[in-house]
């Protein structure tokens, strides 16, 4: 049986629990923004706070938490995004001061949306636009503006964070170790996010057990794409990365050209030990377009764990200029392996482990910057159907890209259309069946289930964590389903 995914969105921001309350909040409101209504009321389970536009300048630790059936909310108006201007604040994080403009600190449960996060600072250059700490876990975030902090976000702990639809941008403090998405933790969810232009540090570092990177436009890192490396929570069984359908762009120059994305360590003495699990690259497209970009980096302490590897399915990798690799070197390209990859003509570095790879000099994308596919490119159809992945639990899922971006943010669901599955982030004439219905039933599609660290795009995540992207499902055709 196929696996069938519906994958959960804002939609279910728009309602509450029953007998909650709804506050608004906002410069003409009883309560001039959420922080001010935190100091004098007690949120409940499903209790939801309404923003209007505008812009505030405050910030709080949150320690209430709502429940995984009725969690609390936190929404902007429809409208333009109400501004959180952190300009002039120390967010410290010393004793009652946050380090972000909002930190949850043990507090959990909680959706929050359409909001603006800008200018959080502090003299440790780790000022960030959100944080999860002290036991905090199950926040989402959709519909997001985060930009211009040092760090966008940051967290640790327990802490099982999904980012969706959202604008990630210009964050960082130029001193390479603050970063667009700074995160530890047992799981994080990215999806359908636009992240880009960090300011001299990574795009995405994550140093989470689980982790789940799905229909995102990456782009113009200060430094690496990605960094996904050792953390005390890495050390814990399947720490694996999942990386489905989406697109890297190489920024043409940074501050460290060659690294684009590193897995396992930063420190090959780092007596933590490198990340124990796999890397699962699976209908990515790769733009290198720096003539030093090595796509992939495997760095790990002695000896490496057991389940160290790097998987490829279905990718393109494209360069726009000669003396590219596709690993950094020797160590790295013997981790490798997989099939049905495009790798353009020219690009070094290519492991023997790879088969069923499709050459040539041009993936035949629709535009100098428009990475879908046109017709007759050769990478239409030849893709491997279901690639498989090693989820956070351990259990063998589908790959096949359930997603695809939405350039510049968001993301859309992927079919199959025609004769096989085509390679990289993008499927050709993408559209549903005629027969597909809004639901997402189909008479030979299962449902996924659950557990902890489960398969992308459905399930919990550890920690209590709720279905991907952690909001109620809901049937406005985010479904992928397979067609033969």
């Amino acid at each position: 049986m196929q696996l069938f995914v519906r994958i959960t969105l804002g939609i279910a921001m728009l309602g509450g629990t029953a007998g909650a309350t709804t506050y608004p909040v906002g410069a003409s409101r009883t309560y001039h923004s959420p922080c001010d209504l935190m100091k004098t009321v007690t949120l409940q389970p499903g209790d939801i706070i309404e923003v209007d536009a505008g812009t505030y300048t405050d910030y709080c630790q949150i320690t209430v938490s709502g429940t995984e059936q009725s969690p609390i909310i936190m929404r902007g108006v429809p409208g333009p995004r109400p501004v959180f201007d952190a300009t002039g604040l120390d967010l410290s994080g010393s004793g009652s001061v946050p380090r972000a403009i909002f930190q949850w600190t043990n507090g959990s449960y909680w959706q929050v949306s359409h909001l603006e996060l800008t200018k959080a600072a502090n003299a440790s250059n780790n000022g960030s636009g959100f944080r999860l700490t002290a036991g905090a876990h199950d926040v989402t975030f959709d519909d997001m503006s985060i930009h211009d902090n040092q760090d966008g976000a940051q967290s640790d702990g327990v802490s099982v964070i999904t980012i969706s639809n959202s604008d990630i941008y210009a964050n960082g403090a130029n001193d390479g170790q603050s970063h667009n998405l700074y995160l530890q933790g047992e799981v994080v969810r990215l999806v359908g996010n636009h992240i880009h232009d960090s300011h001299g540090g990574q795009n995405i570092k994550l140093r989470t057990r689980y982790i789940e990177i799905i229909g995102n436009y990456v782009e113009n890192a200060g430094n690496y794409e990605v960094d996904l490396i050792q953390s005390a929570n890495t050390a814990m069984p399947n720490a694996n990365a999942v990386l489905i359908g989406n697109v890297f762009v190489r920024a043409t120059s940074s501050d460290n050209n060659s690294q684009t994305i590193l897995f396992g360590t930063d420190n090959a003495n780092d007596p933590v030990g490198s990340r124990n699990g796999a890397l699962y690259a699976i209908g990515n497209t790769f733009i290198l377009r720096n003539a030093s970009n090595q796509l992939f980096h495997v760095l790990t302490t002695t000896p490496a764990p057991a389940p160290t590897h790097v998987y490829l399915y279905d990718n393109i990798v494209y360069a726009t200029v000669a003396g590219t690799k596709l690993t950094s070197d020797a160590t790295t390209a013997g981790y490798v392996t997989g099939s049905n990859n495009f790798i353009m003509d020219g690009i070094g570095g290519l492991p023997a482990g790879l088969t069923a790879t499709v050459g040539g000099t041009n993936p035949g994308f629709a535009g100098s910057d428009d990475y879908h596919l046109a017709s007759g490119s050769p990478a239409i159809d030849v893709g491997l159907a279901q690639p498989q992945y090693a989820d956070g639990a351990g259990t063998m899922q589908d790959g096949a890209p359930p997603r695809q971006p939405t350039p510049p943010i968001g993301s859309e669901p992927r079919y199959v259309v025609g004769a096989g599955v085509d390679l990289g982030a993008f499927e050709f004439g993408n559209a549903a069946p005629l027969n597909d219905d809004v639901h997402g039933t189909d008479g030979d599609g299962g449902t996924g289930s659950g557990g902890k660290g489960g398969g992308c795009c459905e399930v919990d995540g550890g920690g209590g964590a709720t279905a991907l992207f952690g909001f109620a499902l809901v049937a406005a055709g985010l479904t992928r389903r397979r067609r033969r």
